[in-house]
């Protein structure tokens, strides 16, 4: 059996204050199986973070980072790392946009 949404929620906010504490975070998200109401006992965590970085090259060190905390915190979060601009610029299409269709705020 899938963990709890409500467990899976409060690892997510854990990760996402970590996170704050250290990057300019806007916005976390809860999205994939967990979101949809779809999850197994083998799904992992899918969490969209949106970071206000004026520098786009920071994408790879940035989510490096992510996955630093996460794994501190929930070896089953994979965290996405996204600009702040791009969510207020969202493409229609784009997986981003699929992201925010179905994603749970958490903060």
């Amino acid at each position: 059996m899938a963990r709890s949404l409500q467990e899976v929620k409060e690892s997510v906010k854990r990760f996402g204050e970590c996170v704050s504490r250290e990057l300019p975070v806007r916005k976390v998200l809860l999205y994939g199986s967990y979101a949809k109401g779809s999850a197994r006992i083998d799904s992992d965590i899918d969490v969209a973070v949106f970071v206000d970085y004026p520098d786009h090259k920071q994408r790879l060190k940035l989510a490096a980072k992510l996955f630093h905390f996460a794994g501190d915190i929930d070896i089953n979060i994979e965290p996405k790392c996204f600009f702040w601009d791009e969510y207020n610029n969202c493409i229609q299409g784009s997986i981003l946009s699929e992201i925010l269709n179905s994603a749970l705020e958490i903060t």
